[in-house]
């Protein structure tokens, strides 16, 4: 299975020692997850989320840790309790769990947050990572490219704003409200070949993350939070791989008031699936939609939109040219992935266009500063315009392992990595 990492920072160039403030405030980071834990015991998922936590600088790779790793590169740090080191290149620097040295980690990068309530979310976003296959929900690759169109990202933002709606309502407004949400999400799944089983995927991972972290880390007012996280992510530029932030904590909410043991029942649906069997929306038509979309200011939303469809189309008509010209294809079997998900557009029938990547497979490490495009299927990674020694090109630097050549170009000028010969 691929294992796709969210990148928040780049690693620039490892150095020893901690900056100013940075392990105080992981000792505080980890303190909050004991606590959240404590106050949880296993109520959410069945399961304890504490575990091992590690805090990473990106900018120089230094870690403040809960406990020791089994390479010995983490040594006893201050009197706060925790071990210090310097990661090892080539070990993924995220926010999310991670399997380095012995130990399955909670890793989040440093700076965090200043504000006690953001930080408290964040770990416990990613506490929930460290345990989602424990717990039968593993991540699965999923490809929302619908929610990059015109209308895909209308009748999301429509049910963003009817999500926020409910969670700031009571009663008969926010029944209402859920209503108008599901409707929205129903029309919007009706009108895109796979987007179901893609939805369903990235709310089953993130969304129920995203959750967690909000019913743990904002424990006092989860609804407020959650719709503040809706309202910033509005207009955000990029919905595939990062909606499911803003309506997963929403979903799971709503869901508690309806059934406060819906995770129990979850099985293999999305939660929005699930909150649909208690609210009982109305089957949504188009003129259900046009209707409802204007108690959410729909007519300036679709304005909005078409505007920048039409931006969009010349940007993604120029990364057509240039990844269907001159090029490096390399094959991908269990790539780490290191990205920033809102710098992603999809691209039909090539795939989806990273602006910043770092990717890891058994041939060795590809960095983009400036893209690089992953097929639908994860399946292969696309670098532009390769040097004639196929490893580098503009914005992109490959470095390639031993038993692995680059082959080519052949006469679409399409050059390829493959295995060395004699090597498996």
């Amino acid at each position: 299975m691929y294992r796709l990492l969210l990148l928040l920072c780049f690693a620039l160039c490892p150095t020893a020692g901690l900056a100013q403030g940075f392990a105080g405030s992981a000792a505080t980071a980890s303190q909050e997850l004991r606590a959240m834990c404590t106050a949880d015991d296993g109520a959410l998922w069945g399961v304890r989320l504490c575990g091992p936590l590690i805090v990473v600088d990106p900018a120089t790779r230094a870690v403040w840790a809960t406990q020791a790793d089994a390479e010995g590169v983490l040594q006893p740090g201050s009197d706060d309790g925790g071990w210090t080191g310097t990661l090892p290149a080539g070990v993924t620097v995220a926010n999310t769990a991670v399997d380095w040295g012995g130990v399955r980690w909670i890793m989040v990068l440093a700076p965090l947050p200043e504000q006690a309530e953001e930080r408290r979310v964040l770990v416990a976003h990613e506490a929930w990572h460290r345990i989602q296959s424990d717990i039968g929900l593993p991540a699965q690759p999923a490809d929302a490219a619908h929610l990059d169109t015109e209308e895909g990202r209308r009748l999301l933002r429509l049910e963003m704003r009817a999500l926020s709606t409910a969670l700031l309502s009571n009663g008969r407004a926010r029944r209402g409200a859920v209503r108008d949400a599901l409707q929205f999400r129903a029309f919007r799944i009706s009108r895109f070949p796979g987007a179901a089983a893609a939805e369903a995927s990235l709310d089953r991972n993130e969304g129920l993350a995203a959750y967690t972290g909000v019913k743990l880390g904002a424990a006092a007012t989860p609804d407020l939070s959650a719709a503040r996280i809706l309202g910033d992510f509005d207009r955000n530029d990029s919905f595939p791989r990062t909606y499911a932030y803003a309506t997963g904590p929403a979903y799971g909410l709503l869901l508690d008031a309806a059934n406060p043991n819906w995770r129990r029942t979850l099985g293999g649906y999305a939660p929005a699936d699930l909150l649909a069997q208690f609210a009982r929306p109305e089957r949504a038509t188009a003129a259900s939609i046009r209707v409802i979309s204007e108690r959410y200011s729909g007519g300036a939303i679709a304005a909005e939109e078409r505007a920048r469809a039409e931006r969009q189309e010349a940007r993604i008509d120029a990364l057509r040219q240039r990844f269907s010209g001159a090029r490096i294809e390399i094959p991908l079997r269990q790539a780490q992935m290191e990205f920033d998900p809102n710098q992603i557009v999809p691209i039909e029938g090539l795939g989806n266009y990273y602006q910043r990547v770092t990717l890891r497979d058994a041939w060795g490490e590809l960095a983009a500063i400036d893209g690089a495009v992953i097929s639908s299927d994860f399946s292969r990674l696309i670098a532009a315009a390769p040097a004639p020694s196929g490893l580098s090109g503009p914005g992109w630097t490959l470095t390639l392992l031993s038993g692995y050549r680059i082959d080519g170009p052949d006469s679409a000028g399409v050059s390829r990595v493959s295995p060395a010969t004699g090597t498996n």
